[in-house]
C-alpha cells in the first residue's frame, strides 16, 4: 500500500523510495511524485528518512576546472576593462591632439556661419585625419618591435 487512509505516504512506502526499491509501477511513480510535489508533511519525512543515506561521490572532481575557468573569466575581464580604458584614452587624446586645439571667438552671426552639413563634413574630416595619424603613429611605434628579419624582408635560414 502507497497511501496511508489520512492520504499520506506510508512508511513503507517512503522506506522502498529512500532504498531505491523498483517495486512501484509507473502510475504509482507518477502519484508519489506528485504528492511529494505537493505535501509539504511527506516532502519533509522523505528528506529525513534519506538524511542517513549514503551520498554519491562523483566520479571526478570539478574543483581544478572550476577553478581554471574561474581565473579565466576573471582575465578576460580584467582585459576587457583595461581594453575599454584604453580605447577611450586613445580617443580623447586624439581627439585633443588632432582637433587643432580650443579655439574661442566671439558668436558668428546667423548670415555668417556655415550649415550644419558643412559643419559635419569639417567635424568627420578631422576626426578621420585624427584617427589616421594615432594608427599611423602607432604602427610606427609597434614596428620597432618586429624583428629585422620581418622587416627586411628576407628569410635567414
Amino acid at each position: 500500500m502507497v497511501f496511508r487512509e489520512d492520504g499520506h505516504l506510508s512508511d513503507g512506502a517512503l522506506a522502498a523510495l529512500t532504498q531505491n526499491e523498483d517495486r512501484f509501477d509507473e502510475l504509482e511513480r507518477l502519484e508519489i511524485a506528485e504528492h511529494l510535489a505537493f505535501c509539504d508533511e511527506c516532502l519533509q519525512r522523505y528528506t529525513l528518512a534519506l538524511e542517513g543515506g549514503n551520498l554519491l561521490v562523483p566520479e571526478r572532481s570539478c574543483q581544478k576546472t572550476l577553478w581554471a575557468r574561474i581565473r579565466s573569466r576573471a582575465l578576460r575581464l580584467a582585459v576587457s576593462r583595461y581594453a575599454t580604458a584604453a580605447a577611450a584614452v586613445t580617443l580623447a587624446l586624439t581627439v585633443l591632439w588632432g582637433g587643432g586645439g580650443v579655439q574661442i571667438s566671439r558668436p558668428a552671426l546667423p548670415e555668417d556661419r556655415p550649415s550644419i552639413s558643412r559643419q559635419l563634413t569639417g567635424l568627420t574630416g578631422e576626426i578621420s585625419d585624427s584617427l589616421r595619424q594615432t594608427v599611423s603613429g602607432l604602427s610606427d611605434f609597434f614596428d620597432g618591435f618586429r624583428p629585422s628579419q620581418f622587416i627586411e624582408g628576407g628569410n635567414h635560414s
